[in-house]
C-alpha cells in the first residue's frame, strides 16, 4: 500500500505540531490529519479528522496502515523541520522551530 503525506500547516495550535493531508493508494485521501506529541511521553501520535458524531472520520482497521501513516507523517515532519535553515544572522525562523529542532535532535541521540 503507498501512503503519501503532504505537510500542509506546522504548528498551527499549542499542541498540534502539523497538519497533513494523506493519500492511501491513491483510493482515499484524508485531509486534516494532525501530528502531536505527549507531553509525558514524548513521543509522537496521529489524530484523524473527527466526524460530528465523535467518531474517528475514517478508522484505519489495519495496525500496519496505522503504523505507516504514523511513520509517513514523523518522517515527513522532522525532515521539514530539519531542512530549515538556522543562521544567527536570521531571525525569520520563530523560536518554536528552533525549539524543535533540538527536541527532534536529543530524542535520536
Amino acid at each position: 500500500m503507498s501512503i503519501i503525506v503532504d505537510i500542509t500547516d506546522t504548528f498551527p495550535t499549542r499542541d498540534t505540531l502539523a497538519i497533513a493531508t494523506v493519500n492511501l493508494h491513491s483510493l482515499l485521501i484524508v485531509s486534516g490529519v494532525l501530528l502531536k506529541v505527549d507531553d509525558l511521553t514524548d513521543q509522537y501520535y496521529v489524530e484523524l479528522p473527527q466526524a460530528t458524531d465523535g467518531h474517528a472520520f475514517v478508522e484505519l482497521c489495519e495496525e500496519a496502515t496505522n503504523e505507516k501513516v504514523h511513520d509517513s507523517m514523523v518522517f515527513q515532519y522532522e525532515e521539514y523541520i530539519r531542512s530549515l535553515e538556522f543562521d544567527s544572522r536570521s531571525d525569520s525562523i520563530p523560536y518554536t522551530y528552533r525549539l524543535e529542532r533540538e527536541r527532534i535532535e536529543k530524542v535520536e541521540l
